[in-house]
């Protein structure tokens, strides 16, 4: 081989520690990059002595691999890809290097590149491609990266050699993830590098069998290889240049608020690595563990991050109060089930899966066993599924022929996560907790492990809610301050109300409840606006556009299960029978619902009962307290008072904030008409004041509460009188009814005299009393609490086994947007509560 060799050579690093440097592809994924990993090598060379490991450039690796599979199935446009991999090793070249400097690197990268595309091309005559091969082909982008990388530090003065790795570490002969000689590899390093000068820059990721053929260590192997040229030379640290600041709490790409994990110990990174974190090859943390040497997680693109420290221990001065240190996950993993009642207290079952599926290569992710000894389950990578379950039915063929053991189950799209940390050990309510949390986010677990170390519990789930069980664990875990993600249906006045007060009170409650009330998502019948990280509540208006598609509420539904945020809670503002009837279909989802919309608890009685079983099947919870008070505790009242065992005899009350305020207004001697129309020109009734003097939305509130005390009701069992005379009640335009409604005048004030005569007062109230419900204009005794009611309040009586004598009143304003979006503040809180 041609080496470069620089007539300006400076010998650094000669005293000092050594130190091993491993930059992956993305650190070497242009000249520029190329040229700061230099920096890096150079600075450092001023303290100690540097062995540099190197993986492909970004992408070679994946190109690499398409040109052999093209190259296997007859394409001839592999070619395509190994001109484009000399043309990007070529344009690299061509920016490090110049004048005569550049014609010798590009002799080296076009004779690497020359013994490939022969290869290659082998490959393409023979329409064959081996774990042998395809280990071959892909070895070239380490060299032709080591190739660049050494040239370039000697262009730059630092003397300099190219190492070939697959020379020195021995392997086995499984030639896609090869076993390690570790004492075979580590006498070949000690005596090739006994002594150098300069730095020595080393292919990662490559190997060799004993026969000197290329063998790889599986993806990500080059941190492997700093690790066993660590141990093998003494090193006193390994660092491993990578694109992240370390290693975190959770991946920052899916988990917002994941934290950088400033020390871990040897056993943590091992488990959180073999689960799934990206940031280190789980196989690199073992030499250096045994050789006792610190493992730094740099990024070389920020390097002034503090990074990662991987030791056996914490420091003495570092204290950890949280039990759990971080989490990882592996989103496609395959469950095999072996199961039978054949299996039960037969010795060496175990023995014999576990035993042919490891002399075929099947790698393990997941183990767990029932108790009763009838079922093993095994997690396993999806590429391996087939092959794995063909390996056990022949291997348990008798068994399975004969019905001792059951066909095996194959179960796919599956992820396994795994929670770590050394300090869960002895801490009592960590697994309480993790499953609390998925519970309450409706997140089934399907498989379960947990060793007797106690440093790692992981578990199986559905793929689709990975993301949903890393924030919602995560939080639970890590964070202070929790999170409910609110999607509002309606912005109307209720609505607009809400969001004034969410935005008004949303500090406070992050300061003083560690509660973070985000509104993701609004929606009305021709706009919406969404966003998981939370809608700018004092612009919210303006981000409101228009629907493109996933129209009504089942489109909004769909968007809300499609993003599938932990904590979330449906909010309907509306007054909307569609809304409602999709009640039960969120609480199925787990997705808690409060509403103000009394279309549902109101609503015929088959919706009115799956709403109730929705919610008895899931973990949501749903909260209407506005549907009969808005602000005022009248639901939870009753709840408690039935939960607590006592018996309600009756409830009386008056429950609309309009026909509260006509009757208290005649008791003063005002005229029925003229009060009717000054409390429409108050804003008191709808713009039909029909609406309110029929008695259907107080009808409604009491059918409510009739359900509520267990009884099978109907709207129309509701016994309920209008005052609406009947000759008024047709097509009748607004104006002409207020002209006409002074007929009834004399009626009522004659009513209220006849009332007065026997120390009574008429209202307009409801009663439920033995299963029946009735509401109409009432003789009440002044003494009663209703006679007492003035403005537009509300009430409701409670007379029970507790409070016969003096029955419980709960009383106050029972309408208007600001009062009704705060009882829906509430019950959001209440939910919140529950769920964080």
């Amino acid at each position: 081989m041609i080496e470069v060799k620089s007539h300006f050579i400076v010998n650094k690093g000669m005293g000092g520690s050594m130190k091993i440097f491993k930059f992956g592809g993305t650190s070497l994924g242009s000249a520029g990059r190329i040229k700061k990993v230099t920096a890096i090598i150079g600075e450092a060379l001023d303290h100690d002595k540097i062995v540099v490991v190197v993986s492909a450039i970004h992408r070679v690796t994946d190109l690499l691999l398409e040109s052999a599979t093209k190259a296997c199935g007859g394409d001839s446009s592999y070619r395509m890809i190994l001109n484009e991999l000399e043309q990007l090793h070529h344009s690299i070249a061509g920016e490090l290097f110049s004048g005569d400097l550049l014609e010798p690197v590009i002799v080296l990268i076009r004779s690497e590149l020359t013994e490939l595309n022969d290869f290659v091309h082998g490959i393409f005559l023979l329409r064959e491609l081996s774990e042998k091969s395809l280990a071959r082909v892909l070895s070239y982008g380490e060299r032709l990266s080591a190739r660049l990388l050494s040239s370039y530090l000697e262009e730059q003065h630092i003397a300099s050699f190219y190492l070939d790795a697959s020379k020195l570490i021995v392997t086995d002969t499984n030639y896609a993830d090869a076993l390690v000689d570790s004492h075979a590899s580590e006498l070949n390093i000690r005596k090739r590098l006994a002594s150098f000068d300069g730095v020595v820059v080393v292919t990662g990721f490559i190997a060799s069998a004993p026969d000197g053929t290329v063998t790889t260590l599986g993806r990500g192997g080059s941190d492997y290889t700093a690790s066993i040229f660590g141990a093998a030379l003494g090193a006193t640290e390994i660092v491993i240049w990578t694109d992240v600041d370390g290693f975190f709490s959770a991946d920052p790409k899916r988990v917002r608020d994941a934290r950088i994990l400033p020390y871990i110990t040897y056993a943590e990174a091992m488990e959180l690595s073999h689960a799934g974190a990206r940031v280190l090859h789980p196989l690199a943390v073992q030499p250096a563990m045994k050789a006792g040497i610190p493992v730094l997680i740099k990024n070389s693109f920020n390097i002034a991050a503090e990074g990662t420290r991987i030791e056996r221990s914490m420091p003495s001065d570092i204290s950890r109060t949280l039990p759990v240190t971080g989490l990882s996950s592996i989103n496609k993993v395959v469950l095999l089930n072996l199961s039978g009642s054949g299996m039960v207290g037969v010795p060496g079952i175990a023995s014999r899966l576990f035993s042919c599926l490891a002399s075929n290569r099947i790698n393990i992710i997941f183990i767990s066993q029932a108790s009763s000894e009838q079922s093993i389950t095994l997690a396993i990578n999806p590429a391996q599924a087939v092959k794995a379950k063909k390996i056990l039915e022949d291997e348990f063929q008798s068994e399975i022929g004969f019905r001792q053991i059951d066909p095996l189950v194959i179960r796919r799209n599956l992820a396994l996560i795994a929670v770590v940390g050394n300090n869960m050990s002895g801490h009592p309510g960590v697994s309480a907790q993790l499953f609390e949390t998925l519970g309450k986010n409706g997140i089934n677990v399907i498989a379960v492990a947990q060793g007797a170390n106690e440093m790692n519990i992981s578990i199986v789930i559905d793929s689709h809610h990975e993301d949903k069980a890393l924030n919602c664990i995560h939080e639970s875990f890590f964070l202070s301050q929790r999170k409910v993600h609110l999607f509002i249906a309606g912005t109307g006045t209720i609505a607009k109300s809400l969001i004034g007060q969410i935005s008004a009170h949303r500090h406070n409650l992050k300061k003083d409840n560690d509660l973070d009330v985000v509104v993701c998502g609004m929606a009305n019948t021709g706009n919406i606006a969404l966003d998981d990280n939370g809608i700018d509540l004092q612009n919210w208006q303006s981000a409101l556009l228009p629907r493109v598609d996933h129209h009504d509420i089942d489109g909004y539904l769909q968007i809300i299960k499609e993003r599938n945020l932990h904590n979330t809670i449906f909010v309907d503002c509306t007054a909307s029978a569609k809304v409602a009837d999709v009640y039960p279909d969120f609480l199925l989802g787990n997705i808690s619902v409060v509403t103000a919309n009394k279309l549902g608890m109101a609503g015929q009685w088959p919706l009115y009962q799956r709403i109730k079983d929705a919610r008895r099947k899931s973990n949501a919870r749903f909260l209407y307290e506005t549907n009969v008070g808005a602000g005022l505790p009248i639901i939870n009242t009753l709840h408690d008072l039935k939960n607590s065992g006592d018996k309600i005899i009756s409830i009386d009350g008056v429950l609309s904030g309009t026909l509260s305020f006509i009757f208290n207004e005649l008791r003063k001697g005002g005229r029925f008409s003229e009060i009717v129309r000054q409390a429409q020109q108050a804003g008191y009734t709808e713009p039909d004041p029909r609406d309110d003097l029929s008695g259907a939305d107080f009808a409604r509130k009491f059918l409510i509460l009739g359900r509520e005390l267990g009884y099978t009701l109907e709207y129309g069992d509701v016994v309920c009188e209008s005052l609406v005379p009947e000759e008024y009640r047709g097509e009748m335009p607004v104006a002409e009814f207020l002209d006409r409604l002074s007929s009834v005048d004399e009626w009522y004030a004659a009513e209220t005299e006849s009332a007065a005569k026997d120390g009574m007062t008429i209202a307009y109230a409801g009663e439920i009393r033995n299963g029946k419900a009735s509401i109409g204009v009432k003789r009440v005794p002044l003494s009663s609490p209703i006679a007492g009611l003035s403005g537009s309040e509300n009430m409701v009586v409670f007379t029970t086994e507790r409070y016969r004598a003096t029955p419980l009143v709960v009383r106050g304003p029972g309408a208007g947007g600001e009062v009704t979006a705060g009882g829906v503040f509430a019950d959001i809180l209440r939910i919140a509560s529950y769920l964080v």
